[in-house]
């Protein structure tokens, strides 16, 4: 056919023996749309950051996320959020990690981050870095916070918890161990507190089949992170080579077994040398995908649990979930 001949508005035609040249198709709506990651660690800090809370809002924006949650090992992030939804007009949460520099298991510290102007504070978490059991695991000293007594919660736990239950709060446990996790749960059932199972895979942690079964029983959701698989001893971050890998095989597997409704997927990103939280939560997703969970499953897990568990909706994702 020539050119004379062709519906083609007069525009030459490539010579028949040309290279062919490769068009993209139009990228295809973003993994991560809706998405909230309840797990963020931004820069500044006590620790190497690779973002700060603004790159953080940003990326996620950019990705149509549904919003994260700022975590800080050292300080309060409720007020961090809030000037993050002043500037971009994008969800943010913060709260409180209740380690030494805040008071340990302070619930007067609990109380204050609910009552920060904007009401972005929303989680409380048990001692992470100064917990016993972090401390004993990978430091060795038994110097450490615990919020277990002879096997039955301290009463700084309990009004800990009497806190998060009057000022609807979520509770999640930090880097409590395994055995006493459950029983944080438990007491949190009991209290009406919503409560999230921190990385619970992690091997710091150590949950079992078994305590997955005893925590959801109780109403808790477990967290799986994106940092997991990223974890073990080809690790390029020198410190998590000796924190066991925990890859989305092995959380789909978990996932599979107990049900979806059950499980949040957060980052747990944003340390130097790691990729930054919304390109890990991205990765995650698409691992487990890989691994056999559905659509429905990964969005469940990522966009419904995390609002209920922060007891905020946006039925701007729920309408198109």
């Amino acid at each position: 056919m020539s050119n004379d001949d062709c519906e083609c508005l007069g525009i030459p035609h490539p010579p028949a023996d040309a290279p062919q040249t490769f068009v993209p198709s139009p990228p295809p709506a973003d993994a991560v749309f809706g998405f909230v990651d309840m797990h963020v660690h931004t820069s500044p800090d006590i620790f190497g950051r690779a973002i700060d809370d603004d790159e953080a809002a940003r990326s996620a924006q950019r990705a149509r996320m549904g919003g994260i949650v700022l975590k800080n090992h050292a300080s309060e992030t409720a007020s961090r959020a809030e000037l993050l939804v002043r500037r971009y007009g994008f969800d943010a949460w913060g709260g409180i990690v209740l380690n030494r520099s805040v008071g340990g298991l302070n619930a007067n510290a609990v109380e204050t981050i609910a009552r920060i102007e904007g009401g972005r504070g929303r989680v409380v978490w048990l001692p992470t870095v100064d917990s016993n059991n972090h401390r004993k695991t990978l430091v060795g000293s038994d110097d450490g916070l615990d919020v277990m007594r002879d096997g039955k919660p301290t009463p700084e736990l309990e009004a800990v918890v009497r806190a998060c239950a009057a000022n609807d709060l979520t509770l999640h446990t930090g880097h409590t161990a395994a055995d006493d996790a459950v029983i944080v749960a438990e007491l949190a059932q009991r209290h009406g507190v919503r409560c999230c199972i921190t990385h619970a895979l992690f091997p710091i942690i150590g949950f079992t089949r078994e305590h997955v079964a005893r925590a959801t029983e109780v109403g808790a959701t477990i967290e799986l992170c994106a940092i997991g698989a990223l974890m073990g001893p080809h690790s390029t971050v020198p410190w998590m080579r000796t924190w066991g890998n925990v890859d989305a095989q092995a959380c789909a597997a978990y996932v599979r077994d107990f049900g979806p409704q059950h499980f949040i997927i957060s980052s747990d990103l944003g340390q130097n040398g790691n990729p930054i939280p919304t390109d890990g939560l991205r990765g995650f997703a698409a691992d487990l995908g890989s691994a056999g969970l559905s659509p429905e499953d990964i969005r469940a897990m990522a966009v419904d649990n995390p609002r209920r568990l922060l007891g905020v909706r946006d039925l701007r994702f729920e309408e198109k979930a």
